[in-house]
């Protein structure tokens, strides 16, 4: 029994709740008068999932989601919380809405703020419809919730609204699924309502689709029946599983809580299980889980097994035993009901009373159900032998097992009691029923005739078995005798008689055909022939007759049966089956039985009713046999006469297959009779005559039309309304209802359909067009047939026409859409011509039509974006003025035309290529390439540079993805030398001019062979492979054909032995030149590990080394052991010691000892000795006679040569003598070492040790024992000689051991040899070894702030260059070697930086130009500093905004257009360019020119910022205030350090590359300041003379002339008072900065200058009239700081960014009025440069300059805050130790109160600062 209950528990979902503050809110929203409005409540996403809307307000008015009345039908709520104004009146305007909102969870209500959030507007002319909402929507609601949906779109005329159910089916105006516009409302919504809902939006000029996903979700629910069922073994079981609820996602079956197998059951579909055949295996619960998207739920099934096949569970074994002892033979099987066991021997049933006392048969039920039966035997003898065999049976099947029982003895056949007996034509196995073991065979005869197997007789089982096929009576039955031969020779025979039994055969047999109720029938069963005597039996449906049926049996002779039927009914339908059996089978045969029966009702119909527009059915439905076909018909005229069939044209009325008659949708033409026929042929069949009532609500054959008339004309507009009466009608025009006047008549007249209203309108004026409503209404329902009446004129001009985009070529135009004169515009019409002649003379020749169609542009780009039209005009020429006007048509008539415009178009791409191209060779790597400028008539603009494109000749060219190219700027710079190319490799070369629109095309190719040089890459696949012990081979493959850099001459192999034994303190490498790419080596080291490198070369030079390559060469024999001795030890033995062979060859396997008597002929005796081994004892030796021993090593290849022979006498006074060998040993630093001194003598000597002349004793150093001296933990002072001695009556001895102590090595030393853009050369010299070999090195390596990257280095490279390197990055390295004890400290950390800064600063003139709308950038133009551009950020406002524009923010550096600019309007642009290292960020003003061309005047700044508030407020004020406090303390904690440093002057000396000061604490505080003051640099302020600058007037006041930053400090004892010659004088701030010598490229100097408003304006004024077509330029280059640098005139985008120390500085120039010519005005902010990277930058000046340095080293740092930020992250550089600048000096040191002056000074310059920082917010300033 197995329990129902669910196999888990379906836990309830938890909701953790976090208390968020949000806020709700509504956005304003605009409607088109009579459209509908749409407000939205916007919630926040963070709560969205749980906060609804609840309810609307409108002023006072709550406005609940299922008042669909509020506001006279006029205010809707959707389900997904908008509210619908419907109808917009110009009074919605004025009203104040807000919408409140709850939360599921918590409970709470929030109310947004109540305002009037409504406009509405009158439309000016005809537009189609335009959504207001997504296009495509979805929503989920439960079960039986209201639903409300919204269409929402805006339209002149406003839109009609119609709704569709799967785009298929329309839905009604009433009803539970009803549509009333724009709102589709569902109450009580159903599952099935679940699905896609269109809306369809029409009007005049077009149409829209909304789409509606709505899916209805209800608590999943699972049934599963049978809830129990009990199936028989091998029958099959289905469990059905019915789910209601949705969604539902997923249905999973289980049984007993587990997964079920693949391949146990079948599923006809995922809710149906089916079992083919049950076992026992698929007993027990079966669930069915149901999953959905939230929810889940399941049901369980029990799976009972009835009665079961018999299996049998366990059995015995054939065995063999003698005669003698019991036996007991077992079998169990489990089964329902519980089988019968049944023992045979040889086929015959076996029975105690049978075989007599000995034999015991049990049978009993075990507690798990099992049977168990058993067969015991008390003392077994021969002729129990033979085949047991235990079947098991039960009503469900048998299952038999067998097996022999083997007793020794001799044969016997037993004899059988009777015959066996056979089915004829079947299959039967006699079996000799014979005993005794061993047998050696079984033969079998009949009638004398020996039998063999042919095609129906078979031998089995050795002959045992006889197995005959198709058992005939005549040639099969009879005696047959079987011989049995023991394997003693002995014989036994036995009988076995067979019997054939023939089985009945039934004669088919029919019922009558055509047999009614009430009518009688027999049918007769016969045997045709069998075996008498014949048992019958009658069955029907497979199951014995019921006695209720009244069918008499009757057996009429012994082979026929006949069943009698006194009154047939249909009870008595059915299969009858007659079964006849005898003696040997049974046989049957069956016929079917069909009663035919009239039709009787199951469902009789009824008049029923219905509104129209509802489904309706009338349920029809009888039975019979056969089945009655049900048909219905329809009365003609609605009378219940002349009844026709349904006409299979009305596709709305369906007749089921169950006879139900369903009309999908009533209406007034299905009323009347209907009449229900069932007829199957028997009798008169059934019918029904039933009426149907269709109840009719007001409605429109359309919901929804347009009128449209004539501006004057009389308009009618009529309403057709259809429905049962009373009807009322009423009239609306804008949400007023319509009543009569002078102007406007109403009349209604009665139909036979319903009433028919019409309005008349006379003398139709403009504001008569709009929405009409026909409301009507009787008391089944409401409608409403909505009117658009279109009162049609002239349209007016375009408006707002403008030129919005000019080419060079085209022309595009942008205007409005004019009033239509509500008749949908047919096109506009452009006209244009030359500039030439007066502006209103368009008669003239060269002036152009251009007509432009609403439908088809004609070639013309036209279309409709944010309510704007375009269109372009094309095929004009560059660089001319036009005139331009239009007009716009509709089917009226033509409107007038707009006033003229004039334009300009724009310049060309040049046209031509450069000529007379041409490249000569420089280096291997280099080309110099020559050209000309193209054709001066093919330039079309100014030529501003040209592009270099190189290819590999023969690879295909891309120029648009080509990164092969360089720019040269300026027409006249017509060569270019290209660098890094490949060697000896075919380029070809191209030159593209391009000018401020662009690229040119390319010029010919112009094809040139670089130089040959050394190839770029090493020999690949080098593989080394052992020929014999002195010889290997090497292989490899040549370099990357990319990499021969030339042509490949031959390869060098260079190869050493890898020694790690201290004794080869250097092992040279040798090298072997060959052509091939294979060798030989020969005359190797014996079983050495040999390093193979390769490198190719070329005539030019050697190519790169190849990684190490490996391999061993092989064994051989080996030396001899390096040393012997020979010692007696007793009377009869001698000791035989040895050291290791030098030259061991390969690995020693064994030793071996000789030992022969001196001068003596016998053969020498030998001894093996292990390879451990280095002793060995030779005994029963004659005592003072003469014996020579020696001793050889052998290797896997053989024995090797012998040592020298030492001759040596046992004797039983032995001396003093030590085993063991001087030596001298290398051991590592710290490590322990045991050294051995093995003494014999006899007696036993006695052993000290010594170390030079001191005696040892045991002690924490050295540990003395009985043979050997341990030292512990070695150190340096532990070198040197040790001594054993020992000593006994009859002699001593004494060995000796030099240790030398092996250390790490010393530390390299690391430098930089050379840089590039990408890479580092470094190079390192080669330290000490320590004592050992230096086996390699490792070299580490990081970018700032990176992760460090190791790379190991052969022990013979003193140079490595680090690849692949960011342009312009710092690199910090460092280097340790290695030997075999380990590595040496590592280097101090090497700082180098590779070439190139970040992005420079752009001239203005190349990088940008303007036009009245548009604003053409130059990215490409921007100067890179040495690093190839990233990207740029490109942003810009209007001059008067707040809020920057994004244009991209991963902009390439090539050309970009900035669009849809108003003309003549001053514009902000911040530039950000990007580079490796790092970025510059640029500031301009610019101003758009005017349509014509022309320029606009200089900006106008005002003297006060429009959005100046409290300076606190402002953080370009308090953030450089908070740091230049911070500056103040860190000035007076620098001077206290100084104060203290001077007392340790002494000990501050830098020490190598450490940068580390030797002295006490404070000192080292100190350094470590001054340290850290490097890398911020040191600055110098002065004013130098530049030429062609602007002019500034001497002033006495001179240091107002710069503005601090409240992140620099400055020496500010310059003499500032020189002498200028020329007109201008632009002013300069020198920047020194340090750092290492070989990152100088040159000086870098510029002009910093700040002057306040008044100054600026006098300049202005003073200078205006001298560069009268110079632009005006006020620049400032930005660069990240950690504080606010700048101010903007806005005050509210500040930018704050971080850097370091800077690197370089630009030069600026004072701002001067200009003419207002050209209108480009440039302005750059912070011209500062800086990079924060651990280096100083490149850009410093060559010459080191000497600044006064304060006594006590006084020295301010600086940190100066840009807007130009490096690729290196900010961070602390306090780890690091970094020597002072290279170009710092003390050769003068100021005096105290020098140093004192200046700090006064610079505290005067820092107030001064923050006093103009408040008075200059609105300006843009350098700050330095």
């Amino acid at each position: 029994m197995y329990l129902l209950a669910p196999p888990f528990i379906l836990l309830p979902t938890i909701h953790w709740l976090v208390v968020q503050d949000y806020e709700v809110q509504v956005y304003r929203a605009h409607a088109l008068l009579g459209n509908t409005a749409v407000l939205r409540c916007v919630i926040p996403p963070f709560v969205r999932d749980d906060v609804s809307v609840s309810s609307w307000f409108r002023d006072d008015t709550i406005i609940l989601p299922s008042s669909h009345d509020a506001g006279g039908g006029r205010f809707v709520v959707t389900s997904t919380g908008d509210l619908l104004v419907r109808r917009a009146t110009a009074a919605d305007a004025s009203s104040r809405y807000s919408c409140l909102t709850l939360h599921a969870l918590s409970g709470e209500r929030r109310r947004s703020t109540p305002a009037q959030l409504l406009t509405v507007t009158e439309a000016t002319g005809g537009m189609p419809p335009r959504l207001t909402q997504l296009s495509v929507t979805s929503l989920t609601v439960d079960q039986g919730q209201h639903v409300t949906l919204g269409c929402a779109a805006q339209g002149h005329p406003p839109p009609t609204f119609s709704w569709w159910y799967e785009s298929g089916t329309p839905v009604a105006s009433s009803g539970r699924v009803w549509a009333s516009q724009e709102a589709l409302h569902i109450l009580g919504a159903r599952p099935e309502d679940a699905g896609r809902w269109e809306c369809r939006v029409n009007n005049a000029f077009g149409d829209q689709r909304v789409h509606a996903s709505l899916q209805v979700t209800a608590p999943l629910a699972v049934h599963v029946t049978p809830h129990l069922l009990v199936v028989n073994s091998g029958e099959a079981a289905m469990f059905n599983c019915t789910v209601s609820g949705s969604p539902m996602g997923s249905v999973e079956w289980l049984h007993n809580a587990e997964p079920i197998p693949a391949g146990r059951v079948r599923l006809l579909s995922p809710l149906v299980l089916h079992l083919a055949a049950a076992t026992r295996a698929h007993r027990g619960v079966y669930q069915c889980v149901a999953r959905g998207d939230d929810d889940s739920a399941q049901a369980a099934a029990e799976l009972r097994l009835g009665d079961t096949v018999p299996e049998l569970q366990s059995t015995f074994i054939e065995q063999a035993l003698s005669p003698g002892p019991p036996v007991s033979l077992r079998c169990s099987a489990a089964g329902s009901p519980p089988p019968q066991f049944t023992w045979r021997l040889d086929g015959q049933a076996l029975t105690a009373a049978r075989l007599g006392h000995r034999y015991t048969i049990g049978q009993y039920v075990d507690q798990a159900g099992d049977v168990i039966s058993h067969v015991n035997i008390s003392t077994v003898r021969v002729q129990d032998g033979g085949l047991y065999s235990c079947s098991a049976a039960n009503s469900m099947g048998t299952v038999q097992y067998e097996a022999r029982l083997n007793i020794y003895g001799p044969a016997y056949v037993r004899p059988l009691p009777g015959p066996v007996r056979a089915v004829e034509s079947g299959q039967v196995t006699l079996r000799c029923p014979y005993a005794g073991y061993p047998i050696s065979g079984v033969s079998w005869e009949r009638r004398g005739v020996p039998l063999t197997s042919d095609l129906r007789r078979e031998l089995r089982d050795g002959g045992a078995a006889l197995h005959i096929l198709r058992v005939d009576p005549a040639a099969d039955a009879g005696v047959y005798v079987c011989t049995v031969r023991g394997s003693q020779g002995d014989v036994a025979r036995g009988e076995v008689a067979l019997a054939v039994d023939s089985p009945p055969v039934v004669a088919p047999f029919t019922f009558q055909p055509n047999l009614r109720e009430g009518a009688r029938a027999q049918v007769g069963c016969g045997v045709s022939s069998g075996d008498l005597p014949i048992r019958f039996s009658w069955l029907k449906d497979k199951a014995p007759i019921p006695k209720s049926l009244q069918v008499s049996e009757k057996q009429v002779s012994d082979f026929l049966s006949v069943l009698l039927f006194s009154k047939l009914s249909s009870r008595h339908s059915g299969t009858y089956t007659c079964v006849a059996s005898n003696n040997a089978a049974s046989a049957n045969h069956s016929a079917q039985l069909q009663v035919n029966v009239a039709p009787q009702w199951l469902l009789e119909p009824h008049d029923t009713s219905a509104l129209s527009g509802n489904p309706l059915s009338i349920h029809c439905r009888a039975q019979g046999f056969p089945q009655p076909a049900v048909s219905w018909l329809r009365g003609q005229g609605g009378k219940p006469n002349d009844f026709q069939p349904l006409e299979p044209t009305e596709p709305h009325m369906l007749v089921m297959a169950n006879g139900t008659l369903s009309i999908l949708s009533a209406s007034a033409e299905d009323e009347g009779f209907y009449l229900c026929r069932a007829d199957n042929g028997i009798g008169a069949g059934l019918s029904k005559v039933v009426e149907i009532a269709v109840n009719e609500p007001v409605r429109f054959d359309v919901m929804e039309k347009n009128v449209t008339a004539r501006r004057g004309q009389q308009v009618t507009v009529k309403c057709d309304v259809r429905g049962d009466h009373p009807i009322q009608v009423n009239w609306l025009f804008r949400g007023q209802r319509l009543h009569h006047s002078y102007r406007l008549s109403m009349s209604e007249m009665k139909t036979a359909i319903g009433l028919q209203a019409q309005l008349v309108i006379d003398q139709a004026d403009r504001q008569d067009s709009g929405l009409y409503v026909c409301e009507a209404g009787n008391v089944f329902g409401h409608s409403e047939l909505l009117v658009h009446l279109t009162i049609q004129e002239p349209p007016d001009p375009p408006l707002d026409v403008e030129v919005v985009e000019v080419d060079s070529r085209s022309v595009r135009l942008s205007w409005r859409p004019p009033f239509d004169g509500h008749s949908s515009l047919m096109g506009y019409l452009i006209q244009y011509k030359r500039a030439t002649s007066l502006i209103d003379d368009w008669n003239h020749i060269g002036t152009v039509n251009v007509s432009i169609s609403s439908n088809e542009p004609g070639g013309l780009s036209m279309g409709n974006k944010n309510k704007m039209s375009s269109a372009v005009i094309r095929d004009l020429h560059p660089a001319t003025s036009y005139h331009i006007r239009m007009l716009a048509v509709n089917a009226i008539e033509a409107s007038i035309f707009t006033d003229p415009l004039t334009v300009k178009t724009q310049e060309e791409a040049p046209s031509g290529t450069p000529q007379e191209v041409n490249a000569e060779n420089v280096d291997p790597d280099e080309l110099l390439l020559t050209w000309k400028a193209p054709l001066a008539d093919t330039w079309n603009g100014e030529i501003l540079g040209y592009t270099v494109y190189w290819n590999i000749h023969g690879n295909m060219f891309d120029e648009k993805n080509s990164t092969n190219k360089l720019e040269v700027r300026g027409s006249s710079n017509t060569e270019i030398r290209l660098k890094q190319l490949k060697k000896f490799t075919k380029y070809d070369l191209y030159v593209q001019a391009f000018n401020d629109m662009g690229p040119g095309p390319l010029s010919s190719p112009v094809t040139i062979t670089t130089k040959e040089g050394v190839p770029d890459a090493p020999p690949r696949n080098v593989t080394c492979s052992p020929l014999s012990s002195q010889s290997v081979k090497v292989s490899w493959s040549p370099p990357p054909a990319h990499s021969h850099g030339g042509i490949i001459r031959g390869y060098k192999v260079i190869y050493r032995p890898i020694i790690t034994d201290y004794n080869f303190r250097t092992v040279g490498s040798e090298v072997k030149r060959t052509a091939s790419l294979e060798t030989y080596l020969h005359g190797l080291l014996k079983f050495t590990n040999y390093s193979v490198r390769l490198l190719a070369f070329t005539n030019v030079g050697d190519g790169e080394l190849s990684q190490s390559a490996f391999c061993t060469t092989e064994q051989d024999v080996p030396g001899p052991p390096s040393a012997v001795k020979t010692l007696t030890l007793t009377s009869d033995s001698i000791l035989v010691s040895w050291l290791p062979p030098k030259q061991p060859n390969g690995l020693i396997t064994q030793y071996t000892v000789y030992c022969s008597r001196k001068h003596h002929l016998s053969k020498p005796t030998s001894f093996r000795v292990g390879p451990t081994m280095n002793t060995h004892e030779i005994r029963g030796l004659k005592e003072l006679e003469a014996y020579e021993t020696w001793v050889t090593a052998s290797t896997v290849v053989g024995e090797g040569d012998r040592t020298r022979s030492i001759t040596q006498a046992p004797n039983s006074k032995a001396p003093a003598r030590i085993a063991s060998f001087s030596q001298v040993l290398h051991e590592a630093l710290d490590s322990h070492v045991t050294l051995a001194c093995i003494s014999i003598g006899n007696p036993t000597p006695n052993v000290w040790w010594q170390h030079g002349k001191e005696i040892l004793k045991t002690d924490s150093r050295f540990r003395i024992s009985k043979n050997s001296l341990l030292i512990a933990n070695l150190k340096k002072e532990n070198e040197g000689n040790y001594s054993c001695y020992a000593r006994n009556l009859f002699g001593e001895d004494k060995i000796s051991y030099k240790i030398i102590i092996i250390l790490p090595p010393e530390v390299p030393l690391l430098e930089v040899i050379g840089s590039d853009h990408h890479s580092i050369k470094l190079q390192w010299t080669s330290p000490e070894d320590g004592g050992a070999p230096i086996l390699g090195y490792m070299l580490s390596y990081k970018r700032d702030h990176g992760n460090w990257q190791e790379v190991n280095l052969e022990a013979e490279k003193t140079t490595h260059t680090l690849e692949d390197l960011s342009c312009g990055g710092t690199y910090h390295a460092f280097i340790s070697a290695q030997n075999r004890i380990g590595n040496s400290p590592h280097s101090a950390i090497l700082t180098a930086k590779t070439k190139g800064a970040e992005p420079q600063v752009p001239n203005t003139e190349t990088l940008m130009s303007a036009n009245a709308t548009s604003l053409h950038l130059r990215l490409h133009s921007w100067p890179d500093g040495g690093c190839s551009m990233l990207y740029f950020v490109v942003e810009y406002r209007m001059r008067e905004s707040n809020e920057w524009i994004l244009i991209d923010n991963n902009a390439p550096p090539k050309n970009l257009l900035i669009g849809d600019l108003q003309p003549a309007t001053w514009y902000q642009l911040r530039l950000t360019a990007h580079n490796s290292a790092g970025s510059t960020r640029v500031h301009f003003n610019i101003a758009t020119t005017t349509l014509t061309g022309e320029t606009v005047g200089p900006m106008q700044v005002s003297g006060k910022s429009k959005n100046a508030g409290r300076f606190y407020e402002d953080i370009h004020v308090i953030v450089p205030s908070i740091c230049s406090a911070i500056l103040l303390l860190s000035t007076g904690l620098l001077v206290y350090v100084a104060i203290h440093r001077r007392q340790c002057r002494q000990d501050t000396e830098y020490k190598g590359n450490q940068g580390l000061p030797e002295s006490p604490s404070v000192c080292k505080a100190a350094a470590e300041m001054d340290n850290k003051r490097n890398f911020q640099q040191i600055y110098s302020s002065c004013p130098t003379k530049i030429e062609d600058h602007l002019t500034l007037k001497q002033s006495d006041d001179s240091s107002e002339l710069y503005e601090m930053s409240p992140y620099a400090t400055f020496p500010v004892s310059c003499d500032l008072a020189r002498t200028t010659n020329t007109p201008t004088l632009d002013y300069t701030m020198q920047f020194k900065t340090f750092g290492h010598l070989e990152n100088d490229s040159g000086v870098q100097q510029g002009c910093t200058l700040q002057v306040n408003r008044k100054r600026q304006h006098m300049m202005s004024d003073d200078s205006a009239g001298n560069n009268g077509q110079r632009p005006m330029l006020s620049s400032s280059l930005h660069r990240h700081g950690t504080g606010k640098h700048h101010k903007k005139a806005t005050g509210d985008n500040s930018e704050s960014d971080t850097s370091g120390s800077p690197s370089a500085v630009s030069t600026y120039r004072l701002p001067i009025k200009q003419a207002t010519s050209r209108s480009l005005e440039i302005y750059r902010l912070d011209s500062s440069t800086e990079s924060n990277e651990m280096s100083p930058a490149p850009q410093r000046r060559r010459t080191p300059r000497h600044y006064p340095i304060c006594s006590g080293d006084k020295r301010l740092a600086s940190h100066n805050s840009t807007e130009t930020s490096s690729a290196e992250d900010d961070a602390s550089f306090s780890s690091y130790h970094l020597q002072p600048p290279s170009g710092f000096s003390d050769n003068r040191e100021l005096s105290e109160a020098e140093c004192d002056r200046d700090t006064i000074q610079f505290g005067k310059i820092l107030s001064r600062f923050h006093q103009k920082k408040l008075q200059k917010r609105s300006q843009y300033t350098i700050d330095v």
